[in-house]
């Protein structure tokens, strides 16, 4: 399947001398978003403004561009511009380059069948902005901005077939072309079907749907798995980070785990020095950098099971080296090689377990164990046995935890 996308608007409410497709939302370019998630689509850009041309020739130099020269003509006119992009009897997907989209939107392409199909939304950010639509079975039967009677939103997101070209072609005599009119009449021939999409979606027409996306997106940042630490604390720093590193195409989720990885096996380093204090601030850093690299690839639609793996790979290695690192940097008696032992396999078991059985025990997650580690490292200043204190709370509490996996897994 090809894919259209418009971004041929003029955009006159975002009051921005940037065109806007390419203001920036969390980072990176409003259309980006559509081009990555399309990836294995050819795809097809309607444009105006050079600048959107250039950024995407420059990035993304595999995708087709569509120049509009009547922008005022409206987006229909805009989808009538790629017509010549597309085969007879093709059907294509169609997006609007300053709409931003959940994932299920894009999961659930290749569910629809019929010829003509517009995604639709319980939600909208602004209904006096947005178009409605109305439906009657699996039908859409109007479709319109002022509509009062209405049933869902219309987000923009559209599965059609090639034959819409002779529909707008019938309105090619009109000043202007807009894309409900066209789907209009689609819908009076009973041509225009419906699928509800529940994920968020906006239209994002001003800053303050811009900076209302950016705390939509922050927040799916936080994952369900992650531990009180992360979400209060951990992730509030790695959004933000997050943000400024997407811009730059040499970072990527597997370079970044490996600089995160580094930064830990430092803090290990210092800790074999007794450089306790600093070691343990390096390790609450390590922490919070280590969810950048889930947050760039979920930005940039860069997730693999490679990096899955690799991730947690490193992570085990970097939690062993730095509980190694303190045991050799205190006096060590039976019960120090005891406490190495619980602390080191309960890292391990930990996590092994938690993977097996989905079950992540609340109360000693890595960002807390870690936090534990910064904390022990602070009060050593003060306290000669914390480091020693250190091992045993995380061996026992991480054993507690593998058994309240087990016990909870058993009974689900």
């Amino acid at each position: 399947m090809k894919a259209v996308i418009l971004a041929a608007g003029k955009g006159s409410r975002m009051k921005s001398t940037v065109p806007k497709p390419l203001i920036r939302l969390f980072g990176i370019p409003l259309i980006e978003y559509k081009i990555r998630r399309l990836k294995d689509f050819e795809i097809a850009v309607v444009y105006n403004d050079k600048k959107v041309a250039e950024y995407i020739k420059k990035k993304f130099p595999e995708v087709k561009l569509i120049y509009n020269p009547y922008p005022e003509k409206e987006n229909g006119y805009s989808l009538y511009c790629a017509k010549e992009f597309l085969k007879e009897n093709e059907r294509f997907l169609l997006l609007m380059a300053d709409h931003y989209y959940g994932e299920k939107f894009f999961r659930k392409i290749n569910d629809v069948k019929e010829d003509n199909y517009l995604f639709v939304s319980n939600y909208c950010y602004d209904p006096q902005e947005a178009t409605k639509v109305k439906v009657k079975d699996k039908y859409i039967v109007k479709i319109g901005k002022e509509l009062s009677d209405y049933d869902y939103f219309d987000t923009g997101f559209f599965i059609l077939n090639y034959q819409v070209f002779s529909y707008i072609e019938s309105l090619l005599d009109k000043e202007k072309i807009k894309l409900s009119d066209v789907m209009q009449l689609l819908a009076n021939e009973k041509k225009l079907f419906f699928k509800l999409i529940e994920d968020i979606w906006l239209d994002i027409d001003t800053k303050e749907e811009l900076k209302k996306a950016e705390e939509i997106i922050r927040k799916l940042l936080i994952k369900d798995t992650d531990g009180i630490i992360s979400k209060l604390f951990n992730r509030k720093l790695s959004t933000r980070l997050t943000k400024f590193l997407v811009r730059f195409d040499f970072i990527t989720p597997n370079r970044f785990t490996v600089f995160s990885s580094i930064i830990g096996f430092l803090a290990g380093i210092l800790f074999l020095s007794k450089n306790y204090v600093l070691a343990g601030i390096l390790t609450q850093i390590a922490s919070i950098i280590d969810g950048c690299d889930g947050e760039i690839a979920r930005i940039k639609n860069l997730s693999s099971k490679f990096g899955a793996v690799l991730d947690s790979v490193l992570d085990r290695y970097v939690d062993t080296f730095i509980l190694f690192a303190i045991f050799l940097s205190i006096e060590k008696n039976i019960y120090v090689y005891v406490a190495l032992f619980l602390s080191i396999t309960g890292s391990i078991l930990i996590s092994y377990v938690s993977h097996l059985t989905g079950i992540r025990p609340f109360f000693i997650t890595r960002d807390i164990r870690l936090f534990l580690v910064m904390v022990f490292s602070i009060l050593s200043a003060f306290w000669i046995y914390s480091m020693t204190m250190l091992l045993w709370i995380l061996g026992i509490a991480s054993h507690l935890g593998v058994i309240y996996t087990l016990l909870k897994y058993k009974h689900k």
